[in-house]
């Protein structure tokens, strides 16, 4: 299988308090995985390993690809507009302008932002913020997406587009890894979903939905949810 995460034996800690106990996963590439638990399980610890922001106590940890982690906040400069917050990677790396500009095309066309981009971050609704947040990393040629809770605070209609764009951003060949605390917010993007529990954080399940139907995804994902009570 060509893996583009591979987590072995993963232990973090804090001040001698087990955070995350021996976490082992594994995503392909072009995969949606969905990650699942209660807050304040290392969900957000676990992603920020993977993306080399934290160290794990002891375990391994192999990426293969560019990793673009998205936080919950979505941490936007707020005397930037929307461009600005989305290209600021770039500059700092001193990209050409004829590239910056070509970059930020692709990524507000396929995101939908094209008549955002002139907005400062308290004019845009919090969909628009979340998409910036995405882009700011896609530009970055990323190949993996870590997204922390990219659905918290919006509202149905705007997460069932945000659903879309991830979906687009899977058939363009991106690895996403999505974590929430609510099950059914995973339901039209993952391909299978892991379940952690504890404390400490451990994972103890997963669901399989590669190949269904979406009668059979809503049929899994409801046998498999009874088992998990933090679901």
């Amino acid at each position: 299988m060509n893996h583009t995460i591979v987590v072995r034996g993963l232990y973090k800690e804090y001040n001698s308090q087990t955070i995350l106990d021996n976490v082992n996963l594994e995503v392909e590439k072009g995969e949606t995985l969905g990650i699942v638990g209660p807050n304040g399980i290392g969900k957000t610890t676990l992603l920020r390993i993977i993306a080399g922001i934290e160290h794990p106590t002891r375990g391994e940890v192999n990426v293969r690809g560019k990793v673009g982690l998205v936080p919950q906040d979505d941490l936007l400069l707020p005397w930037k507009t929307i461009k600005d917050n989305i290209i600021l990677g770039l500059i700092l790396h001193n990209t050409p302008r004829g590239i910056i500009e070509e970059k930020l095309r692709r990524v507000a066309s396929l995101l939908e932002l094209e008549e955002h981009l002139s907005k400062y971050p308290k004019n845009a609704s919090g969909g628009t913020r979340r998409k910036a947040a995405i882009s700011r990393a896609l530009v970055m040629d990323t190949d993996i997406l870590l997204l922390d809770e990219p659905y918290a605070g919006l509202d149905l209609k705007i997460t069932q587009s945000l659903a879309g764009v991830l979906n687009r951003l899977k058939e363009r060949g991106v690895t996403l890894v999505i974590v929430s605390h609510k099950l059914w917010e995973l339901a039209s993007n993952a391909d299978r979903i892991i379940f952690m529990n504890g404390p400490p954080g451990r994972v103890d399940g997963e669901i399989d939905l590669r190949g269904l139907s979406e009668e059979e995804r809503i049929a899994r994902l409801l046998g498999e949810a009874r088992r998990y009570t933090s679901m």
